[in-house]
């Protein structure tokens, strides 16, 4: 996990060419935070005799004496307990926001911050004591600790030890050795090391607790699974109405084979064709009937069909019948009720004679087509 100071995300700039140019919103860098411990209060307060799991709604009206804003307005973080007290850090609320502002406009997801003395080393017997740019850092326990300015900050060094029970050993860490007081560097651990704030050990401690809880960090996953879940959803509701609208047209085809089947036995004699073959038989079937139409309108069968209605009940025996593209001759024996028809046939020239070598009632009838183009 990175670690650094929030003062230090300014140095994430790498485009100088526009320093105002924010990074806010855009893809999130988690980081552990270090936050000025001025801005921070450390209380200790006799533990409640009430249930744990109403602490929160009970400390700040404990501490309400001891701090100058409204309780209302701060934030409250249990960070250890001895055996009769509870240690409490308390901050702003605005503080908070603030710094979650600033480092989420430096491109920085924080998910942890802790106070910035905690970032010096912690031993048994030991006052550290650190620098950064101008005020004075100071730990003294593992939870307990503070920054101020040196002219405040010496002094609550001394008082500190003076108020211990145990000889505490300083190890100061300052650009300059003068800006410790003289009668502090007798038997102190002095250096000029500065504090590296990305390698230092962040402890368990973290100010973002109830409402400031750090905002898990979205995965690519939870941008587009909606869309992919909307786009399964849609293609199961296209595959469920192409299913639907196959069977369909499946029961409608299967009405109009049993249709189309039932209509060629209406109208073609014989079996019924397979469905598969019903179109070619059916162009077959219509094609036969053509040429059948076509014969029964060539001149010979056409002259026959049209002398037809001529000889009804006529009584008459036909003797001969003589067939050629130039008509018809035919000769009939007891035709005597032929002359009383009238030899008129539309497209045909018709004539009849009585046959006087032959026995009586003997006619013959020549029937010629006046065109052969006639259908």
């Amino acid at each position: 996990m990175v670690i650094d100071h929030v003062f230090n995300l300014d140095q994430r700039f790498n485009d100088l060419s526009d320093p105002l140019k924010s990074v806010a919103g855009k893809d999130l860098e988690t980081m552990q935070l270090w936050v000025p411990s001025e801005r921070i209060g450390l209380h200790l307060i006799d533990i409640p005799s009430a249930p744990e799991r109403k602490w929160p709604e009970l400390l700040p009206w404990m501490l309400e004496d001891r701090i100058l804003q409204p309780v209302e307005e701060m934030h409250f973080v249990v960070v250890g307990r001895t055996d009769n007290q509870l240690q409490i850090l308390a901050v702003s609320q605005y503080d908070m926001q603030e710094w979650i502002r600033i480092a989420e406009n430096m491109g920085v997801s924080a998910n942890a911050m802790a106070p910035d003395f905690m970032a010096l080393s912690n031993e048994p017997g030991i006052l550290s004591i650190g620098w950064r740019e101008g005020v004075l850092l100071v730990r003294e326990t593992e939870n307990t600790g503070f920054s101020a300015h040196p002219d405040i900050g010496w002094p609550m060094v001394e008082s500190i030890l003076a108020k211990s029970s145990n000889k505490l050993r300083l190890s100061i860490s300052l650009p300059d050795i003068d800006m410790v007081p003289p009668h502090l560097r007798i038997d102190a651990d002095i250096n000029s090391s500065s504090i590296d704030w990305q390698f230092a050990h962040f402890p368990a401690i973290n100010l973002m607790t109830a409402g400031f809880k750090p905002k898990a960090k979205e995965k690519v996953w939870s941008y587009w699974w909606p869309v992919a879940a909307s786009a399964i959803f849609m293609f199961t509701l296209m595959m469920g109405h192409f299913q639907l609208s196959i069977g369909n047209l499946e029961a409608q085809i299967e009405v109009k084979e049993k249709v189309y089947l039932t209509n060629f036995s209406q109208i073609f004699p014989g079996p019924k064709p397979s469905v598969n073959n019903l179109k070619s038989v059916v162009e077959d079937r219509i094609e036969y009937l053509f040429r059948q139409k076509q014969s029964l309108q060539a001149i010979p069968v056409s002259s026959i069909v049209e002398l037809d209605p001529f000889m009804t009940a006529c009584q008459c025996e036909l003797k001969s019948l003589s067939v050629s593209e130039q008509g018809i001759d035919i000769k009939v024996s007891n035709g005597s009720k032929l002359t009383k028809k009238s030899l008129n046939i539309p497209g045909y020239q018709m004539s009849m004679k009585q046959v006087t070598d032959a026995e009586a009632g003997t006619f013959e009838l020549s029937m010629t087509p006046v065109s052969r183009g006639r259908i």
